[in-house]
């Protein structure tokens, strides 16, 4: 048996004892890196047999309260995928367009980007006329804290509250559900803790569902911004239908026959 198997039923030795274990504690365990640490953790949860957390691990199934979902921690996930995903989303933005933006940390890679272009156009007049062209006329919605505060001194940003979520930096529940019943879009960027295409696109909370199952419904076009490794990956609860979404942005390590296959029914694919 490999190192790297024998590290992985060492830990799931010790989740089956414990139920929970942290970054801190496998690696002392081990006697490896915090980087082989989260390998290993990434590939338990990939055999479906365990769930990643803010600072560790526990066994599926396991049901004791846990904080299952850090922004800060998530966005550590793949920045450089979600860097170049961003980069191509903002070429999607036209003139005009009314856009939501969900408060995933992807979506969230969008908004960086668009904040990067607008601060090194500053102090030259060519380059800030022609974003202030490009974006003079379109109007963002978001329930994101995080979205709201990179787009606000650059562009007409309109933020939706509710009951504030620290560990998502955003809004949910009743009020924030009530203002998106109220709006349409003609385009929306949504994240997914998971998808496939049958499985649909997923979201690991209710009230995250919730929101986007409501502004995928309110949308014309739906552009779904999501790295490869998210693909098939389990979570709670679908939220739309994979067959919704009419484009795609994600990296280059999509496997080819999801590529093909979404192709073939139409999706436009955009790989960064």
């Amino acid at each position: 048996m490999k190192n790297n198997e024998m590290r992985k039923q060492k830990v799931l030795e010790l989740l089956l004892d414990r139920k929970r274990l942290t970054i801190e504690e496998a690696m002392r365990e081990l006697g490896v890196s915090e980087s082989t640490v989260r390998r290993i953790f990434l590939g338990l949860e990939r055999d479906g047999v365990a769930i990643r957390t803010y600072g560790g691990i526990c066994c599926r199934g396991f049901d004791e309260p846990i904080n299952e979902y850090s922004f800060e921690a998530v966005s550590l996930d793949n920045p450089d995928k979600k860097a170049r995903i961003g980069a191509e989303a903002e070429k999607l933005i036209a003139p005009g367009d009314t856009v939501y933006l969900d408060s995933g940390t992807t979506v969230m890679s969008l908004c960086a980007e668009i904040d990067r272009l607008f601060r090194a156009a500053k102090g030259d007049p060519e380059q800030e006329r022609e974003l202030s062209a490009r974006y003079g006329g379109v109007r963002f919605f978001t329930h994101s804290l995080v979205n709201f505060n990179l787009l606000k001194h650059h562009t007409k940003v309109f933020l939706i509250g509710g009951e504030y979520r620290d560990s998502r930096r955003d809004f949910c529940g009743y009020l924030t559900e009530e203002a998106v019943e109220g709006l349409r879009f003609n385009k929306c960027f949504v994240g997914a803790d998971g998808f496939s295409e049958d499985g649909g696109l997923l979201a690991s909370d209710f009230g995250t569902a919730r929101i986007n199952r409501l502004v995928t419904d309110r949308s014309s076009y739906r552009i779904l911004l999501v790295d490869a490794s998210k693909y098939r990956r389990g979570a709670t609860v679908c939220y739309a239908p994979f067959g919704c979404i009419d484009c795609i942005v994600s990296d280059a390590s999509l496997p080819e026959q999801v590529c093909s296959s979404l192709t073939k029914n139409g999706v436009k694919l955009i790989l960064a």
